[in-house]
């Protein structure tokens, strides 16, 4: 069964000018967050950002220049940046938001689109955003898109592909 297993580094109040704010009730304001999923004792993913604002009431993180990591035998398969981001903590969901970029560490394909989504219950990254993917000198390019994390099985509507110039 899969477990959600937060590794909460310092908990530190974000600063405003020299001085810290304080979080309402139910809401931590968190410094280099982290934040895992293991299966079986297996690492399957683990996000690192900045900053995050933890609503547990709500049952939401949102994150600042989060960097997830996907992990295959303990090896990173690939991994997802991006500006922005949140995790529904009960539905074990995100949406990573502006500047979102995937790199596949298998094969060293890249994806770049402005909003994705992820499911651990599914293992799947999709967006109905257009989409960019580069593998050599191919430029692959489309509007709707479902695959893995590490970019395997990928299904994408309204497929139009290329090749880049020397």
């Amino acid at each position: 069964m899969k477990r959600l297993l937060p590794f909460l580094l310092p908990a530190l109040a974000a600063c405003s000018g020299g001085e810290a704010r304080e979080a309402a009730p139910g809401v931590s304001l968190l410094k280099d967050f982290s934040i895992a999923q293991t299966d079986k004792g297996q690492l399957g993913w683990r996000l690192d950002s900045l900053t995050a604002i933890m609503d547990e009431k709500a049952g939401l993180i949102r994150f600042t220049s989060p960097r997830v990591k996907f992990y295959d035998q303990d090896k990173v398969s690939s991994e997802i940046t991006s500006r922005t981001g949140r995790l529904q903590m009960r539905e074990k969901t995100a949406e990573l938001t502006d500047d979102v970029q995937v790199n596949s560490k298998k094969d060293g394909m890249r994806l770049k689109t402005t909003k994705l989504f992820y499911s651990s219950a599914r293992a799947k990254i999709w967006t109905e955003a257009p989409v960019t993917i580069y593998k050599g000198r191919t430029i692959i390019t489309g509007r709707g898109f479902t695959a893995n994390p590490d970019l395997s099985e990928i299904q994408i509507e309204h497929q139009e592909t290329r090749m880049a110039g020397k």
